[in-house]
């Protein structure tokens, strides 16, 4: 289930499918280039911005976008955050979809994540909300944090939330069973 309550599914073999189709060259009629149905785009770049000051950057090797849904299918693709329009935090992955309208996006495959200050997640299927600002998944994740004082907590799990600088939205929330695992000298309390 996503931030909404709805279930998310996500037609792989329908994806596929469409690609086949359109590498074949017979498209369904709904998908139709003469009806204005999709676009193809090859290196694209979608920025977000208020009065000049960047929000966001969603990029990507090629694209498929439905306009009868404002669906966006991506390979290879990267995302940056902006605070005060300098980056804060990048996502990349192999695929993903994007809802142009309601502004969720779903990354799979090979998902990385990283902030500025060396925070890392790997997962396999990201949830992002534009809306609320976050990530969130259901899948395995590895989040590791390090510490100004030298140490890193590796957090190996199911499921977190995160905002897209890769902090906790309230606590880091990892909801099934998981490990903790900090290494580096702690510094002793006097």
């Amino acid at each position: 289930m996503n931030a909404t309550g709805r279930n998310l599914y996500f037609p792989y073999t329908g994806l596929i499918f469409l690609f086949f189709l359109i590498a074949c060259g017979a498209e369904p009629e709904d998908w139709s280039d003469e009806d204005g149905q999709i676009q193809t785009v090859a290196d694209f770049r979608l920025v977000q911005a208020e009065d000049g000051i960047r929000d966001w950057m969603l990029s990507g090797d090629s694209a498929v976008y439905r306009e009868t849904d404002s669906l966006l299918f991506m390979t290879a693709v990267n995302i940056v955050f902006y605070e005060n329009d300098v980056p804060e935090s990048f996502v990349r992955s192999d695929t993903g979809t994007s809802d142009m309208v309601n502004g969720e996006t779903i990354l799979w495959g090979n998902v990385h994540a990283e902030n500025n200050s060396g925070r890392t997640l790997e997962t396999d299927l990201l949830n992002w909300s534009d809306s609320m600002e976050t990530f969130d998944t259901d899948c395995l994740v590895t989040f590791v944090i390090p510490e100004s004082t030298g140490t890193i907590t590796t957090i190996h799990g199911r499921g977190v939330i995160l905002d897209t600088g890769l902090s906790a939205v309230g606590e880091v929330i990892v909801r099934d069973s998981f490990t903790a695992v900090t290494t580096g000298e702690l510094p002793l309390d006097d």
